[in-house]
Parts: structure tokens; sequence; C-alpha cells
């Protein structure tokens, strides 16, 4: 009978785990990062007053359908995506979810805009304007 239950747990344990693998992979697109810029995004107040402006990378990431304009959460974090590599993401609210494949890292941005790609007659991501 102890035999029954530890085959039953480990076959629980491993239907679980590779439903939390397919959540994971669900629901990714596959885009490319056409282009990057520096951006002004606040300021930070230094000793004895002196203000200095703080600059985030803003991209585009350009997808078979639609054109996003996202920018990093946080000016701290210098995550630099690829210019011109096909990435996937995943869209969440106000945010998007960005991993290069091969790195094993998801960044997290914010969407400035979000536009209807006027050439859909392209042939995927890839396709320069």
């Amino acid at each position: 009978m102890r035999k029954v239950g530890t085959v039953l747990s480990l076959f629980a344990i491993l239907a679980w785990a590779a439903s939390v693998t397919g959540a994971k992979e669900h629901g990714y697109q596959r885009g490319m990062i056409v282009s990057m810029s520096s951006v002004p995004c606040g300021s930070q107040v230094k000793r004895h007053k002196k203000t200095q402006e703080l600059l985030c990378q803003e991209y585009v990431l350009r997808s078979d359908t639609m054109e996003y304009h996202i920018r990093q959460g946080e000016p701290k974090r210098a995550d630099l995506l690829p210019v011109g590599q096909e990435t996937e993401f995943r869209v969440d609210k106000d945010r998007i979810r960005v991993r290069v494949p091969g790195s094993g890292k998801e960044h997290e941005y914010q969407v400035v805009s979000e536009a209807a790609r006027a050439d859909t007659n392209a042939s995927g991501p890839a396709a320069q304007q």
C-alpha cells in the first residue's frame, strides 16, 4: 500500500511540474527590438540640492501586428536588450515582460504606447520598413 501512495505522490508532483512549465511557456509572442533610445524619465536630487536628470532606455518592440514603445521601470536598472534580435514577450496590462531566447532572463518594462502596424502584410517580425 505504501508503494502505491508513493507512486501516486510522485505522479502528482510530475504532473504539477509539467503544468507549471507549460504555463510558463504559454502566452509568449515573438517580436523584434528594432531601436533603443535614451529618454528623460525624472530627476534625482543629490547633496547640496544639485539636480541630475535621469535617463531611461526606451525600446521599440515590433511584433507581426503591433508596435510597442516600452521603457524600463526603474532608471537604476541597466539591463539592456539587444537591438535587432528576436525576442519573446507577453503583455500584462500596462507592463510587458520580455525575454531573449537563450538568456533565461525575463525583464519587465512599462508600455508607453502601442499601435497597430500599418504594414501588416509584412512577413514576420524581421521585416523592416
